[in-house]
């Protein structure tokens, strides 16, 4: 009773008890945090209840020097990525309460073992930019070549499974980051290692705005143009789709309107919208109004963002499209009586054309009876139409137009020179392309004596990181990043640099406008035009030669011979635009910088072109014929021109003979209507001897350019058929007629004798009167003597007939007489 009774005993039981009670609970609170998804896990209020219940002098946080046993795993090889950055804004106050949060990202294809997540800093304050790259690129280095950490926090995490993600929060008392405090910068990591051994590292920086003075002035471009695609103008569909409400256009505008940063813009977009005139989409035409309202800089891209390092590297001048006469429908011009416009900075039709088409219109003309067309009933004028030029439809109030930008390490030596020949006077050049010693000034630059400007590397990275972020913890440790390379350069706010965003699909609008909202936040930033960095005082450097894949230019010079082709083609056309428009637009759509990370899908691309291109200078061909036989010296040798394309040809058919035995007298000019055929008669005379002889068949254009494929006709040539088939029809009618004349001889002859038998007897016989009587005289010929003409004395005719009347009666009725002479009774 007296031990139950003394305090001290009671005093120890009751600790005791609280003590037990306190460790349940923690095991309670630890068992909780593990099971829950996604973990958050408060390192420091855990470490501080811990200590509370289990009376142990542990502080908050613990800081010790820790080594790392697994070899890190870049991120870009998809295994397990990792990153830190602040739960919110972008940077941290050492001196505060620091909240930070690690995003685990399983993208290795399988399960992850339960691991440990810890939290380090630096060991050694980052004052210099030596000692920022040195951190910033520890997650990607040797083990033996990171800074020295020390660990501040760990928190266990629960096994991952295959395309997961988890985020653990850890939140550290003031002072915890120990000497951190008073640096520019501080350099947070995060380190993930599971029970199999697999790591991951992240290393985050971030600006300590108390210890950040006034930055270097930065400009900012970003290039507005849409996916890498084949079509040298944008559809009305995809116009539609891209410029609606949550359209890829319409976020890529909404995050750069109105902010301090330059557009590059691609005219394709502008030539597209306006092309389709009032056929195209209402959105797409708002949307160009509201580009041109925007305050920021714009400068021209190449047409559909074409490579133009690629082309002065194959020796031609920037391309440009030919025309767009190919694809506008004047219906789709026709202005009303208050005019229409193009969209986007109007580009009103001309007078003149406008007063051409109603200038004939006289007041006051009253209908008369030589105008069978006038009638009392008014009638309303056609709409008139105007079809833009290809001037009116690229024409856009740029800010200036003088600026080419290559794609990224891109530019050979020489190319530089070759872009100002094109008429630009500046290029902007990643640092990659530059031997840049000292990048802390300005971008503008001198190299191989051409006017240049240079994108910081430092910043472009983290800018580019931080725009293509797959998450918000990922865009945070980014654009914490790009705040930390600019407050490492403060104090030197004379200086103009400039970064660039990145072209193509990886860019995401959400992560452009946060960040340019980030980078508009901080104290210590100071926004610079992109004028204002091309004309600050240049420094010299050197170009760093990097000439472009020679697969990929050997791929795009086939491209352009490929072009060339069907230029010459084209000049079987009365228009030739209507094919070298759209070939050139869509070489210039394959030529698009965003093509070159997707070599695969350009190759393929390219191929398809190629062989489109080809069917097309091959779409006029003489078709195939059969042998032909020549049977006399003048003749003709049949030939069939098809024509697979959509407009009429006209070409002249050319024959060519492979020995002298035929000679082709000229070339034949014809016309054949779109998708059919055409029979042509080229004429061609027999030359020396007979056989056989080989035809090559050939089509030309106007300006003497082959046209398809020479197509071989076999001839048999017999050309003295023509002479001995004549001899043979000549003896034919001079036989008939022969015959013909030689029996009207002899019937003329049994005629005449058969006359002068009848007439001998009656020229001696007289009548009663001594009159004499018989029959006419005749001729040799057999014609009757004319009357009034003296009869011929003949001896046998004085004394009359010799025969009596019946007699001579009946020798005429048996003498046979021709057809031509009926018998004449006296």
């Amino acid at each position: 009773m007296l031990a139950e009774s003394n305090p001290l005993r009671r005093l120890r039981r009751h600790l005791a008890g609280r003590r037990r009670r306190g460790l349940g609970l923690a095991a309670a609170v630890l068992a909780g945090a593990m099971l829950a998804a996604p973990v958050v896990a408060n390192a420091a209020v855990l470490a501080e209840t811990l200590h509370s219940v289990a009376g142990t002098d542990a502080p908050a946080t613990r800081a010790t020097t820790t080594t790392t046993t697994a070899a890190a795993v870049p991120e870009g090889e998809a295994v397990l990525a990792l990153s830190i950055a602040p739960a919110t804004g972008t940077t941290v106050d050492p001196a505060g309460i620091v909240t930070l949060e690690v995003e685990i990202d399983n993208r290795t294809g399988g399960a992850v073992a339960p691991g440990q997540v810890r939290l380090t800093r630096a060991a050694v304050p980052i004052v210099d930019q030596a000692s920022l790259d040195a951190w910033v690129g520890s997650a990607s280095a040797e083990a033996r070549d990171r800074p020295r950490t020390e660990q501040v926090a760990e928190v266990p995490v629960r096994a991952l499974p295959a395309g997961a993600s988890e985020v653990v929060s850890f939140t550290l008392p003031p002072g915890a980051l120990g000497d951190a405090a008073g640096a520019p910068v501080v350099g947070l990591g995060a380190e993930f290692v599971s029970e199999d051994a697999t790591a991951a590292i992240a290393s985050g920086a971030f600006a300590a705005p108390p210890a950040v003075a006034q930055g270097p002035q930065l400009a900012l471009a970003y290039a507005l143009t849409v996916p890498a695609e084949t079509a040298g103008l944008i559809g009305a569909d995809d116009l539609e789709l891209w410029t609606g409400p949550a359209g890829l256009l319409t976020r890529q505008l909404d995050a750069v309107a109105d902010r301090a940063v330059a557009i590059a813009l691609d005219p394709r977009l502008v030539a597209s919208v306006r092309a389709l005139g009032t056929s195209a989409p209402d959105s797409a035409v708002a949307w160009l109004d509201r580009l041109a309202d925007v305050s920021n800089e714009v400068f021209p891209l190449a047409y559909a963002d074409a490579d133009l390092a690629a082309q002065a590297q194959l020796g031609i001048e920037p391309l440009s499209p030919v025309s767009f006469a190919d694809v506008l429908d004047p219906a789709d011009f026709a202005t009303d009586a208050e005019g229409g416009g193009l969209g986007g900075g109007d580009l009103e039709p001309d007078d003149a054309a406008q007063q051409a088409t109603d200038g004939d219109e006289d007041e006051g003309d009253s209908p008369t009876d030589a105008d069978p067309v006038a009638t009392d009933q008014a009638t309303e004028p056609a709409a008139p139409t105007t079809v833009p030029t290809t001037e009116q439809l690229l024409a856009w109030p740029y800010t200036r137009t003088d600026l080419a930008w290559p794609a990224d390490a891109t530019v050979a030596a020489g190319n530089l020179a070759a872009f100002r020949a094109g008429g630009y006077t500046t290029t902007i050049l990643s640092a990659s392309n530059v031997d840049a010693t000292d990048p802390v000034r300005n971008a503008a630059s001198t190299v191989d004596g051409e006017s240049a400007v240079m994108a910081d590397a430092r910043i472009t990275d983290a800018l580019r990181e931080a725009a293509a972020a797959r998450s918000d913890v990922a865009w945070g440790e980014a654009a914490s990043r790009l705040g930390a390379e600019l407050a490492m350069q403060a104090g030197d706010s004379d200086a103009v640099l400039l970064a660039t965003f990145q072209r193509g699909a990886a860019t995401q609008s959400s992560r452009v406008a946060a960040t340019l909202d980030a980078i508009a936040s901080w104290p210590w930033s100071n926004p610079a035009s992109l004028s204002g960095a091309v004309g600050a005082p240049p420094v010299e450097r050197a170009l760093v030669d990097a000439p472009e894949d020679p697969v990929r230019l050997d791929q795009l010079s086939r491209l352009l011979d490929s072009g060339a082709a069907v230029r010459e083609f084209a000049t079987v056309l009365d228009d030739e635009t209507l094919l070298t428009a759209p070939a050139r637009r869509q070489l210039l759509a394959l030529l698009d910088v965003a093509w070159i990370p997707q070599p695969a899908e350009w190759s393929a691309a390219v191929g398809d072109r190629l062989a489109a291109q080809s069917a097309t200078v091959n779409a006029v061909s003489v078709a195939q014929s059969s042998p032909v036989n020549v049977l006399s010296s003048e003749t003709g040798v049949p030939t069939t021109v098809e024509n697979l394309l959509p407009y009429p040809v006209t070409v002249f058919v050319d024959v060519a003979p492979s020995n002298g035995r035929l000679i082709v007298e000229e070339r034949v000019e014809t016309t054949v209507a779109a998708d059919s055929r055409s029979n042509v008669i080229v004429p061609v005379a027999a030359g020396v001897g007979n056989g056989e002889v080989t035809l090559s068949v050939s089509l030309w254009s106007r300006d003497e350019v082959k046209v398809g494929q020479t197509v071989q006709i076999a001839a048999n040539v017999q050309a003295d058929w023509e002479g001995l088939g004549a001899l043979i029809l000549g003896v034919v009618v001079v036989v008939f007629f022969g015959v013909g004349i030689w029996r009207n001889i002899r019937r003329r002859r049994r005629e005449r004798a058969a006359a002068d038998q009848a007439q001998a007897p009656a020229a001696h016989e007289t009548n009663a009167t001594g009159e004499t009587a018989g029959h006419a005289d005749t001729d040799a010929s057999g014609d009757t003597d004319a009357p009034g003409d003296e009869p011929s004395a003949s001896p046998e005719r004085v004394s009359g007939s010799q025969y009596s009347e019946s007699h001579a009666e009946s020798i005429d009725r048996t003498t046979d007489t021709g057809p031509e002479e009926p018998r004449r009774d006296d």
